[in-house]
């Protein structure tokens, strides 16, 4: 599996309490392209950390694949997707988020 894309996700809503900031990793899984994305949440005071996995036409363009989409707990997550999680958890860590009040 190699990574071939990166994109940083962080949305801020302060009014509902609420905030995402997440890696997404796009890979190249035996020709097929997946979108592999650590996240972190905050939703009313609840932190929450996981791993979403999408693949197929509803999730990238030009994809021929039939759609798929499953979201993981990290201790759930597929053994093939660690060495890939592990690489999007360094780079969350080392991200600068940003520090506006409302982000979209």
């Amino acid at each position: 599996m190699k990574i071939i894309g990166r994109k940083t996700i962080h949305r801020k809503y302060p009014d509902i309490k609420w905030e995402f900031r997440a890696i997404s990793l796009r890979v190249d899984d035996d020709g097929k392209m997946k979108d592999i994305v650590y996240g972190k949440s905050m939703d009313r005071g609840k932190k929450s950390t996981g791993i979403e996995i999408y693949s197929g036409s509803n999730y990238i363009v030009g994809s021929i694949s039939p759609s798929y989409s499953r979201r993981y707990s990290m201790k759930n997550v597929p053994s093939k997707y660690l060495p890939i999680v592990k690489k999007a958890q360094e780079i969350y860590q080392k991200t600068k988020w940003s520090t506006e009040k409302y982000l979209n």
